[in-house]
């Protein structure tokens, strides 16, 4: 899961009223400036820099990567006969 920090030109009013719409969206984005990654947003927190400007931070998770765990059938294997 990756986690950016994601600048807009919001006053504090609108960037807090804007980060949990990014909840669930589809976003792309560019991992070291070399390749462009796409994600679904699982999470979206407002911070505050050390100069006291606000940002969004986001958590994505890949198309490869998924919150929880498939459940495993409960079904016991058939025993082999011999």
């Amino acid at each position: 899961m990756a986690t950016l920090e994601l600048r807009f030109a919001f006053d504090e009013k609108g960037i807090k009223s804007f980060a949990p719409s990014l909840v669930g969206q589809i976003m792309s984005y560019w991992e070291d400036d070399t390749r462009l990654r796409r994600g679904r947003v699982t999470a979206a927190e407002v911070k505050r820099d050390r100069y006291g400007n606000p940002y969004v931070e986001v958590e994505i998770e890949g198309p490869g990567e998924a919150s929880a765990p498939a459940a495993k059938s409960e079904a016991p294997e058939p025993a082999a006969s011999v």
